[in-house]
């Protein structure tokens, strides 16, 4: 008995020691967080889209341009639909289509003279559906998900958040970037909003593949925007 005793004490000094000796390295390290706090507001495409608002995009994929006006339509029979409306920029006629909204974005009964503007869409304006058919967190930090690119691993995140002023007016927005080769993707969105308001992206060679964004936005329903 006396031996488990001295045992035991040396073991509890030698914790103290080892103790002491981390204690100055262990206050000086700050805690890493990736997810946000549990209070931070939750952006997911078609977040909003029950307050039914007319967004209208100006759209520049390569070499092709066009503004578009989509219409969030209320929802019937348990189906929200889309009322699209596209001008070309080379001032071809107008082509209107109503389209219903399924979870992922992903329109496939489009028209045949629609479907190349909706393709363009797809992989623009409607490409979050790849990062946010989930709620994702708005908070500064937050990671969205992990992007792959050629033999590069980069991760989508919230770098910036604040009051910014676009060109459909100002409101509380959210950066989301990511690094390809020298260039900074971004992507801004606006909480209530059902889709992106604003875009930059460029290839692994560092063109720029397409921008897009939100001009013109009627949502007088819509909680939490600052005109």
């Amino acid at each position: 008995m006396p031996n488990i005793r001295i045992i035991a004490i040396f073991a509890v000094i030698v914790i103290a020691a080892v103790a002491g000796i981390a204690w100055p390295f262990l206050v000086t390290l700050k805690p890493t967080y990736i997810l946000a706090p549990m209070h931070a507001s939750q952006w997911h495409m078609g977040k909003g889209s029950e307050y039914t608002p007319e967004m209208t995009y100006q759209v520049s994929f390569n070499q092709t341009k066009f503004s578009t006006d989509m219409k969030f339509l209320p929802v019937s029979g348990g189906t929200q639909q889309l009322l699209v409306k596209i001008n070309p920029s080379n001032g071809s006629n107008e082509i209107d289509q109503t389209v219903n909204i399924g979870l992922v974005y992903d329109f496939v009964d489009t028209s045949a003279e629609s479907k190349p503007y909706f393709d363009i869409l797809n992989q623009s304006v409607f490409s979050m559906r790849d990062y946010a058919t989930a709620a994702k967190y708005l908070a500064k930090d937050a990671e969205w998900g992990d992007l792959y690119i050629g033999a590069n691993a980069e991760k989508l995140k919230v770098t910036d958040t604040g009051k910014m002023q676009f060109k459909f007016g100002s409101a509380d927005a959210f950066l989301l970037s990511y690094r390809i080769g020298a260039k900074i993707n971004k992507i801004w969105v606006v909480d209530n909003l059902p889709l992106p308001v604003k875009s930059e992206i460029y290839d692994p060679d560092g063109n720029l593949q397409y921008t897009y964004e939100l001009v013109s936005l009627k949502a007088p329903s819509t909680p939490g925007l600052i005109s």
